[in-house]
């Protein structure tokens, strides 16, 4: 599924990029460097989380093996009491994996939210430019209602790329 969506998301970027750049170089300009802070910001996040990922499945493997022990070897931990030290240890690994997945799920999941402020930015900054090129007699009014929606189809991909991403991150 993610490898479709990152298909289908990059071949939409491309062509709205094309169509904007067709229309007007400043706009396109405007909306592509609004668009690169988003890029810069989810590179940042996919560093960093892909970190807690690697620990997340590292602490998982763990506490499964861990739990294979305890659980083959239920009689003799019984018969030599050592369950509230094989309890202690379950809970110590449950709560590192409990916490490098918590920080995991947290980065990845901030990438959507940002991806959308970016493109609400690269919006205002579309409507703003746009204003002062019409107010100049550079563009027509139906080129900034144009690049509104480049924008939209510009961004969109970012936030489906972003999200693939995200899910092959967990699933490398």
């Amino acid at each position: 599924n993610s490898l479709a969506t990152l298909v289908t998301s990059i071949t939409m970027f491309l062509g709205s990029l094309f169509m904007m750049l067709i229309t007007n170089w400043i706009m396109a300009i405007v909306a592509v460097v609004s668009c690169l802070l988003g890029l810069f910001s989810m590179s940042l996040i996919l560093k960093k989380s892909q970190k807690y990922f690697i620990e997340k499945q590292e602490a998982l493997g763990e506490l499964n093996g861990y739990i294979e022990e305890m659980y083959s070897g239920h009689n003799v931990v019984k018969a030599y009491n050592g369950t509230s030290e094989a309890i202690s240890k379950f809970k110590k690994l449950n709560d590192r994996l409990y916490e490098t997945n918590r920080k995991s799920q947290f980065l990845s999941g901030m990438m959507h939210p940002i991806m959308g402020f970016i493109g609400n930015f690269g919006y205002v900054m579309v409507c703003i430019v746009g204003a002062l090129l019409t107010m100049n007699d550079m563009i027509s009014f139906g080129v900034i209602v144009a690049f509104m929606i480049y924008v939209r189809l510009f961004t969109n991909p970012l936030s489906q790329i972003a999200q693939a991403m995200s899910s092959l991150q967990s699933t490398a």
